[in-house]
């Protein structure tokens, strides 16, 4: 009885831990945008104002352990950073991105901050196997920039 439990808990954990199927529409808009590498992980969002259907992504890359990009809707693809260990993604809404730094500033074991300027997705991902990044779609510098980070 004690093996049987303990491989129903293996294999539970085992699902928790495989990766989500990436969605029809995300291997569609990949392969519009040419983004050939392997998804690893992602999340979806609206990263700029009133553009939906983008998606944040860990892929695999040649040079290091990893990138994070976001490909729009649009067909374009933005590079975040790399990553070095498995990736971490998520994406937040502005609101539950201040939730998030709200929780940070009482905590006694994560430091950091996570501050976004403007009502699109926050997207944030592991760099390394304690320090997060986070960052948000900036129209004036129409480019990706840190809104914040932590680490554990």
């Amino acid at each position: 009885m004690l093996n049987s439990a303990r491989a129903s808990c293996a294999l539970a954990l085992s699902i928790l831990a495989a990766p989500r199927p990436v969605p029809r529409e995300l291997s569609t808009l990949a392969a519009r945008a040419s983004l050939s590498s392997e998804i690893l992980a992602w999340c979806k969002g609206e990263f700029r104002a009133r553009q939906r259907g983008g998606y944040a992504v860990a892929i695999r890359s040649v040079d290091t352990a990893g990138r994070y990009v976001v490909v729009e809707a649009t067909g374009t693809i933005d590079e975040l950073a790399p990553f070095a260990d498995a990736p971490d993604l998520a994406c937040y809404t502005a609101a539950g991105a201040r939730e998030l730094n709200a929780t940070m500033q009482r905590s006694a074991t994560i430091s950091g901050r996570l501050t976004p300027r403007w009502r699109t997705t926050v997207v944030c991902g592991f760099t390394d196997a304690t320090t997060a990044a986070c960052w948000q779609y900036s129209p004036v510098e129409k480019k990706y920039v840190s809104v914040g980070g932590w680490t554990t």
